[in-house]
């Protein structure tokens, strides 16, 4: 017979709080590709998510949004008109 396990009252870590002000970004901050992980450097060719706001280089998103049609991090559904304003 397996053993049985209990749930208890769900605990909290932490709340998201939206109010909050969000600290200044650094402009020395490096700025990652989410697909590649490498750096994307100033004048790249770009594809940022209207939803999420991810950056990615617009070569490694390319073929993953002819195929798929939504954000590979967020997943939301991507019109072509979003598709087709990605960044220069």
């Amino acid at each position: 017979m397996g053993r049985r396990v209990f749930i208890g009252k769900e605990i909290k870590v932490g709340e998201w709080n939206f109010l909050e002000e969000i600290p200044e970004k650094r402009e020395e901050q490096v700025k990652l590709c989410p697909v590649c992980s490498t750096e994307i450097l100033e004048g790249s060719l770009i594809f940022e998510c209207p939803y999420c706001g991810n950056i990615m280089h617009k070569r490694c998103v390319g073929p993953w949004l002819k195929s798929h049609g939504i954000c590979p991090i967020c997943k939301r559904p991507l019109s072509q008109g979003s598709q087709a304003s990605e960044g220069g």
